[in-house]
């Protein structure tokens, strides 16, 4: 259906790298246009006949937080064409996002949130059963995530669970990902950008979850 290297884990980064991020302001609606990247999209004929929508990244053009997942869930982003909106895990995510001041929203389960971050997939498209994306599937939408990654310059870059860390791993922290378990809320950084990996919001633990807020505040906030 159409469209609806040198890297080390450090505790956190120097608070004057992302100063700015206090002061600029996200009332504008956000122009998404030139970012769906992946409109029109057929390379997966699976996937493409499985969709509602292609889903697009989503939030803040100008923030430099970018949060990646593994695909649109199919009770969530699949249905609204936002990223980590109305399912379970989006509004788990969205809670976190306002309690990060990286969403100005105050109600989790809105389905166009006021964004301080920008919010993406690996994969465009929900599959079949939602099941996890094939390496075939990845392979074919990944370079849509470079393109964006690349208009966006974003400095903090969280992949959401074992797929997206081992999708962005190689290309932006120079090795293989480790299982989510072992680097959830690490901080892998260098003078470009940090990649701070986030446990599945659907499989995350309170206690985990809270780790990775303390963590990402220290960087934003």
């Amino acid at each position: 259906m159409g469209a609806c290297s040198g890297f080390s884990p450090i505790s956190n980064l120097p608070e004057a790298a992302f100063n700015e991020m206090r002061t600029e302001s996200a009332h504008e609606q956000p122009d998404l246009s030139g970012l769906r990247v992946a409109e029109g999209c057929t390379r997966c004929p699976v996937l493409v006949a499985n969709r509602q929508c292609i889903v697009h990244g989503y939030g803040w053009t100008h923030s430099r937080v970018v949060f990646v997942g593994e695909a649109p869930g199919y009770k969530g982003g699949d249905l609204t064409g936002i990223p980590f909106t109305r399912d379970r895990s989006g509004v788990r995510l969205q809670r976190m996002l306002i309690d990060l001041a990286l969403s100005e929203e105050t109600d989790p389960r809105v389905e166009r949130p006021r964004l301080r971050c920008f919010v993406t997939n690996v994969v465009r498209c929900n599959p079949p059963s939602n099941r996890t994306p094939t390496r075939a599937e990845i392979t074919n939408c990944l370079p849509y995530l470079w393109q964006e990654l690349e208009r966006l310059q974003p400095e903090i870059v969280v992949p959401i669970g074992n797929v997206a860390a081992r999708a962005v791993f190689p290309r932006l922290v120079g090795r293989a990902a480790p299982p989510i378990t072992q680097v959830h809320a690490h901080v892998f950084a260098s003078d470009r950008i940090a990649v701070v990996p986030l446990r599945h919001p659907a499989r995350i633990s309170n206690a985990d979850l809270a780790r990775f807020v303390a963590v990402m505040r220290d960087l934003v906030q």
